[in-house]
């Protein structure tokens, strides 16, 4: 019973039901960085466990948590705003305000502690776990609402599996300050540890349209660990391959029977390719593999043996940096494409709409582009100018949405998590006319050198603001 439980006890072991999801994989952090430390790596790795827990909290060492892989009980907003702690307060205000006023979310189920380094966390806590892809579209949606925000700092979303995020109620190692729990209104700091244990998660529903009765048990056990197995993978023709993998993703499915070994092999060099992280591979190649029929693969073969087998050969694919050629494959950018760019919102929204144009040119009318690779593309680490910019390009009629959010109900109920489709997006720009000046470019050109070589500085300046050309566009 808790009530049998030492305060002490009763405050870890709400640590555990809040925040904890897998224990196999955790941060550490020292005066100067963080050190992950994950068991499957390293099998003299301790699993993380109560005491080290009570040591977080004694201040004699710091813990910080990822998500499970998939699923998580909890999502943060990190604000960080380069030591400027005022500019922090109002951000966290604003989000705080805002999850409130335009998205219904009881103030008392929104939970801010300090990060020990003048930012930040904003928690909340679901009496049920979900996916982190549905978590982070959440994150975007609220971001989406909260608009722009000063550019010497950023609100990141936490945790993923390979960003994790500090543990509450510890010591700050380089800062010595404690990461207390603070009042959601005044961010004044509540010194108590006894403040987490009157914490009760929200209900998911709350940021979920649809509800799929995932429970803790189903959680768990699709994140146990995968047994390693060794990897062959066939040699591809690659204009062959490159043409397969885009229209496997197209369709969203195979497309022959007995093509389960070479269509993972494919789409992990495609993804490599186009800059994905290696679990959105995964995604995309589990995505299709659950949406095809199951008389194209050979009997026996199920759905936890071809994840295995994703991730082995994804990590393949990406370890030896192996791709399907063509990703540096000339396009040809003609100028009233170029002025269609100048014409979007800022300099960051007009390499966007660049990146979107030279994509579809390269990889097809309908196509996506995550937002790993925009950020490669673009040269940012900021998710939320990603996201803002395709806002700005939807609105203004550059860009739509063929399908976005689109929950896949069938690989849902066959997987038991919830799954979305990917985002799939198709420029509405005008066709180029005949004879129109254009130009042959690879990817070693940017956006400013494509723009003129097709366009004197005299008509840059009719579509680009003067502070904008002056700061980005002069040479």
């Amino acid at each position: 019973m808790t009530d049998n439980l030492t305060p002490s006890r009763r405050i870890v072991r709400k640590i555990n039901d809040l925040y904890i999801q897998t224990r196999r994989k955790y941060l550490v952090q020292f005066t100067d960085n963080y050190v992950t430390m994950d068991k499957k790596e390293n099998d003299n790795v301790w699993v993380l466990n109560d005491g080290m827990i009570r040591r977080h909290l004694q201040g004699t060492i710091t813990y910080g948590i990822f998500s499970g892989g998939f699923f998580n009980k909890f999502m943060t907003f990190d604000v960080d705003y380069n030591d400027n702690e005022p500019m922090a307060r109002w951000v966290t205000l604003k989000i705080v305000d805002t999850l409130v006023r335009e998205f219904n979310i009881n103030r008392n189920d929104i939970h801010v502690n300090l990060s020990g380094n003048k930012g930040y966390h904003i928690d909340l806590f679901f009496d049920k776990p979900l996916q982190v892809a549905d978590t982070e579209a959440f994150y975007y949606k609220v971001m989406s609402e909260v608009g722009e925000l000063p550019t010497n700092g950023e609100v990141e979303f936490r945790p993923t599996w390979r960003q994790g995020v500090k543990l509450p109620l510890g010591i700050h190692q380089r800062t010595g300050n404690r990461c207390w729990f603070v009042d959601n209104e005044t961010l004044e700091p509540i010194e108590s540890f006894d403040y987490i244990l009157d914490i009760e998660p929200m209900s998911a529903d709350a940021i979920m349209e649809i509800d799929f009765g995932i429970t803790v048990e189903q959680a768990e056990e699709f994140e146990r660990v995968v047994q390693e197995t060794d990897i062959t993978a066939n040699v591809l023709d690659k204009s062959e391959a490159l043409q397969n993998a885009r229209k496997i993703i197209e369709k969203g499915r195979l497309v022959a029977s007995g093509t389960r070994h070479k269509t993972t092999y494919s789409i992990a060099c495609f993804g490599n390719m186009q800059g994905w992280e290696r679990e959105e591979t995964v995604e995309v190649i589990m995505d299709i593999l659950l949406n095809t029929p199951r008389e194209y693969f050979s009997k026996g073969s199920k759905p936890d043996y071809w994840h295995k087998e994703a991730i082995r050969l994804v990590d393949y694919v990406f370890d030896n940096n192996k791709t399907l050629g063509n990703a540096d494959k000339p396009v040809t950018i003609y100028k009233s494409e170029i002025i269609e760019v100048l014409k979007v919102g800022t300099f960051r929204q007009k390499q966007l709409a660049y990146a979107m144009l030279v994509t579809s040119k390269r990889y097809g009318r309908v196509f996506y582009l995550t937002r790993s690779s925009a950020k490669k593309m673009l040269k940012i680490k900021s998710n939320e100018t990603i996201q803002s910019g395709i806002n700005k390009l939807v609105k203004i009629g550059f860009l739509e949405y063929v399908r976005r959010n689109e929950i896949d109900r069938a690989r849902t109920f066959e997987t038991g998590q919830v799954r979305h489709k990917p985002n799939k997006y198709r420029l509405l720009i005008k066709e180029p006319k005949e004879g129109e000046s254009f130009v042959e470019v690879t990817n070693d050109k940017d956006m400013i050198d494509v723009t003129f070589s097709l366009c004197t500085k005299e008509e840059v300046r009719q579509y680009v603001k003067r502070y904008e050309f002056g700061n980005r566009w002069s040479r």
